[in-house]
């Protein structure tokens, strides 16, 4: 009986033990001396000429580069949408869901990977600002978090076979989960926005 449950339950019982995980290690503050030992680095970004200079010297190129950023970020909501909407049965009914959510799948890995690289050029510009915001670390989080998600537990369901035999609960609850993700992913980084 144990063993399986442990066999048809492995990914969500990993999930389990790394939100556990975070628990604790939030209970003995690790996350603080994180942020301590990632100082210098914020302080070098800011001051390194590719990152940090190019940035803050000339507006153009830093607005420039924003603005790729957040229309790679549209383009990862408007993934997220359509994907899990098609999983919950709101849109796209005519379409089969794993055509939609495969298709969907490849742009949101292009976009996210822009996103990430020119997040990372926008935050140098403002390294000593945002490394003080608690909404820029939350941010992180739930990015990082939201990442895991799609490439370790929703894609690989969604591709282990056709979706009408996964449980419609299931499916769901991945959109809802997603859904609830990536939008607090937009809701901070508007946020960082507007602090």
């Amino acid at each position: 009986m144990l063993n399986s449950l442990l066999s048809r339950y492995t990914r969500t019982l990993s999930l389990v033990l790394v939100l556990l995980l975070v628990i604790v290690l939030e209970l003995f503050e690790v996350r603080t001396s994180i942020y301590g030992v990632s100082l210098p680095f914020f302080e070098w970004m800011r001051q390194s000429f590719w990152l940090g200079v190019i940035g803050t010297t000339y507006g153009s190129l830093y607005a420039t580069i924003e603005a790729v950023h957040l229309l790679s970020m549209a383009v990862i909501g408007g993934t997220v949408l359509a994907a899990d909407l098609r999983l919950l049965g709101i849109i796209f009914r005519d379409i089969p869901s794993e055509t939609l959510t495969q298709g969907t799948h490849k742009c949101f890995r292009i976009s996210l990977t822009v996103s990430v690289a020119t997040g990372i050029f926008c935050a140098a510009g403002v390294a000593d600002k945002v490394y003080y915001m608690e909404v820029f670390w939350i941010k992180m989080l739930v990015l990082i978090s939201g990442s895991c998600f799609v490439f370790f537990f929703k894609q690989p369901l969604l591709n282990s076979r056709p979706h009408d035999e996964i449980n419609p609960w299931t499916l769901r609850l991945l959109a809802v989960t997603s859904l609830l993700i990536w939008f607090t992913v937009a809701a901070t980084g508007r946020w960082i926005g507007f602090s």
